[in-house]
């Protein structure tokens, strides 16, 4: 069979020409400025020309839809809608708003009551969407401190998560608290002792717990007294259970970790602002199988992580990376036994891991 013939394409064989500018400037490489959605910066979302309203300030205690959010104001908690204005500018985030945000809401249209303005964040638990852009992910907002719960069994204590948690603690400004759960599984109470001591050493509060006979239980009550508190950690490792040992009247779903891989199963999948009857907010987010990091996080690791502030300045550099330089402290701790090795390991494998 003969082969069709391909299709004559007519190509321009004329010369260039010279052309006259009216004006030079419409070459400028200068980008003028935007009037649509993706050049409005979220930091002009604070001004409003509305008028009538009559706002209060709430908090958002949970996250419905997209844009349909419940606000609690003193007592009451009231299903509210995003204003339309918010929804114009371009935000840093997933998502407009997260559980325990501060709002200003209109209540003079009631019931259809409406959040005018996201009032800015002490600080906020975030974690980073994969991909180039890594998008923040905001899982809870002004809180007081994270409870970064690990087990001992079912799943394994993993100190490595616990180190990445408290880089995040240290860099979003949110104080960290320790907890090694399902200790009623330990063997050999040396081997939890080893495992825990350089936490301790560095004034971490740290509360081994188990729901099971109770140990530990009233000093991390004592903890979460009168405080904003979120839990988070590896899915299993019982942060429903030890809610609901807290606060029976919660009920929180929990699971069975799997005898195959130890792996615990997502039983929280909202996030909600909760009142403890003994004073203090507790934040529930759903169990995060990953944690990231952002890249741009590379430099400050080297001064956040745990044991690393204090001998940091007392390196030859002051980009030390602490794993080659010459005089780096860290590297000198590690030699004399300071910092165990495997701590440093874990550093490493963050560092290098951005």
């Amino acid at each position: 069979m003969k082969q069709k013939d391909k299709k004559q394409v007519k190509r321009y064989s004329g010369k260039l020409r010279n052309i006259s500018l009216p004006d030079i400037d419409i070459l400028d490489d200068e980008k003028e400025q935007a009037l649509f959605k993706t050049a409005r910066t979220h930091n002009k979302s604070m001004d409003t020309f509305k008028s009538g309203m009559e706002l209060v300030e709430g908090r958002i205690t949970e996250i419905k839809s997209n844009y349909l959010y419940l606000v609690e104001v003193g007592s009451e908690v009231f299903p509210s809608n995003m204003s339309g204005r918010l929804k114009q500018f371009l935000y840093k985030s997933h998502s407009l708003a997260a559980v325990g945000d501060k709002v200003s809401l209109d209540t003079s249209n009631a019931p259809d009551y409406r959040i005018e303005n996201v009032i800015p964040r002490t600080n906020a638990l975030i974690r980073y969407g994969t991909g180039s852009f890594q998008k923040e992910i905001i899982l809870a907002a002004n809180i007081d401190q994270v409870i970064i719960t690990s087990s001992w069994r079912m799943p394994m204590y993993k100190p490595g998560l616990i180190d990445r948690y408290l880089c995040i603690a240290a860099i979003q400004g949110i104080s960290p608290i320790i907890v090694i759960n399902k200790i009623d599984l330990l063997e050999f109470p040396d081997e939890l002792e080893e495992e825990t001591a350089y936490y301790r050493s560095l004034g971490i509060p740290l509360v081994c717990t188990s729901t099971v006979d109770g140990t530990g239980m009233e000093e991390l009550k004592q903890l979460l007294m009168g405080k904003d508190s979120v839990f988070t950690g590896h899915s299993g490792t019982g942060k429903s259970t030890l809610i609901n040992y807290l606060e029976p009247g919660l009920n929180l779903a929990t699971a069975e970790v799997s005898d195959f891989n130890e792996k615990g199963k997502h039983t929280t999948t909202q996030a909600k602002l909760m009142p403890w009857s003994f004073g203090g907010h507790l934040l529930d987010t759903p169990g995060i199988k990953t944690v990231s990091l952002h890249a741009d996080h590379k430099q400050l690791i080297p001064k956040v992580f745990p044991g690393f502030a204090s001998l940091a300045d007392m390196c030859k550099f002051k980009d030390c990376s602490h794993r080659h330089e010459q005089d780096c402290a860290v590297l000198q701790a590690v030699e004399d036994d300071s910092i165990p090795i495997e701590r440093y390991d874990s550093y490493i494998g963050i560092y290098e891991g951005l």
